[in-house]
């Protein structure tokens, strides 16, 4: 049986359409409405508030708690500013993917790892011989994202801090009508946005604050469906859909190292050592096999051939994550891991893992790929990831502007 999160009464209450989903064993609404559109529109032109609860955190402190953490992530822990987010890799010995996730620090010796998928014993081996505590706060710990362009102008009005001059991937420890918070301009969203982290048993209370000082902004609750939407958008990756946590992999074939899903930006090899290091600089040497790429399918091609309003396209149209062949000619040179229709771009966009030697849109055999879909063959051409990269995601520019879609 599904359990439920610590705002799932508050959810359960606004989700409509009851359409829901699992993630680590908890209820998720996939979307609040009959359509994902008003959610969607939330996330690029006022604001949406998520739930997500399931995932795990660790705060990890002491001595060597920074030395702990350099030897878990790809990332340069001591390159972390205090107040700052470092997104980061996490991998095994042989390079391969086991994570992604996120580590804050708050002090010199105080940290908090966030990652998708239970990780505390390989923390825990890892910490021997070491003078560190690790405690496991997930169930302890809520976290609400509220992303959009207005989630800035809500937060201003009930936090105690003024939020206008923090940065991009930086958090401030402060209260929320007296209830303490921390609020990270993060997000998965691909948006201005922002994460407020609290105590578990202050999640309804915060959630009912911002959904009522957000009342007037257009704020919506925002679930599944409307965040894939905005993170295909954003060429985000999402662990089971993009790639198969290591740990998790049935094959040797399913594991991916952060090279070939676009994660060679956290990679620091100028660290002496972290887990992973010397596969990655082999791999690295030897040229990555295969390499995470957009795609866009032939938008003219699907509604001449089945129709605008057909049932394919209304598959199409609804975000999947379902694994289809992409190929040149009769080769299969990859295959695409999650896509949709895109509101901002208009078109039929996927994420795809391709061999790296069709990894470059200017590729003279580009024009000649095609996605297998149902047994349907589509023509689709490389894009640039993201698809959509918004310049007030960063700034902190007080006027941010609106998602105008014809």
């Amino acid at each position: 049986m599904l359990k439920p999160t610590p705002v799932y009464p508050r959810v359960a209450a606004l989700c409509k359409s009851r359409k829901w989903q699992s993630w680590e064993g908890y209820i998720m609404a996939d979307t609040y409405n009959f359509s994902v559109m008003p959610e969607y529109l939330a996330i690029r032109n006022t604001a949406a508030l998520f739930d997500f609860f399931p995932l795990y955190v660790y705060l990890i402190r002491g001595a060597d708690a920074a030395l702990l953490l350099d030897r878990l992530i790809t990332r340069n822990i001591n390159k972390c500013k205090i107040g700052q987010v470092m997104y980061t890799a996490l991998c095994d010995a042989a390079g391969k993917l086991l994570d992604d996730g996120t580590v804050y620090r708050f002090d010199e010796t105080t940290f908090q790892l966030t990652t998708n998928t239970p990780t505390l014993d390989w923390v825990q081996a890892n910490a021997t011989g070491l003078q560190v505590e690790i405690q496991d706060k997930t169930l302890a710990t809520n976290t609400l994202p509220l992303q959009g362009p207005k989630s800035r102008t809500i937060l201003n009005q009930v936090a105690a801090t003024n939020l206008d001059g923090l940065k991009y991937f930086n958090f401030v420890e402060t209260k929320i009508r007296d209830i303490p918070v921390v609020i990270s301009r993060t997000g998965y969203t691909g948006d201005l946005g922002y994460e407020v982290w609290s105590d578990a048993k202050d999640a309804i209370a915060l959630w009912d604050i911002l959904m009522e000082a957000g009342s007037s902004e257009g704020i919506q609750p925002a679930g599944f469906y409307a965040l894939d939407l905005a993170r295909i958008e954003a060429g985000l990756i999402w662990y089971e859909y993009d790639y198969i946590p290591s740990r998790q992999a049935q094959t040797d074939a399913e594991k991916v190292s952060p090279l070939e899903v676009s994660l060679a930006w956290t990679v620091d090899f100028s660290k002496a050592s972290f887990i992973g290091r010397e596969a990655l600089l082999k791999e690295k040497e030897q040229g990555v096999q295969r390499q995470l790429v957009g795609l866009e399918l032939d938008r003219q091609f699907l509604h001449q051939t089945y129709g605008e309003q057909s049932l394919f396209l209304q598959d199409l149209r609804t975000p999947w994550r379902t694994k289809f062949p992409v190929r040149v000619g009769e080769q299969t040179i990859g295959q695409v891991t999650s896509g949709c229709w895109s509101p901002a771009g208009q078109n039929y966009i996927a994420i795809a893992c391709v061999s790296s030697n069709y990894a470059q849109a200017t590729t003279s055999l580009a024009p000649k790929m095609t996605v297998e879909i149902h047994g349907q063959t589509i023509p689709a051409s490389i894009k640039s990831l993201p698809f959509y990269d918004p310049d007030h995601k960063r700034s902190t520019a007080t006027s941010v502007p609106t998602l105008a879609l014809a």
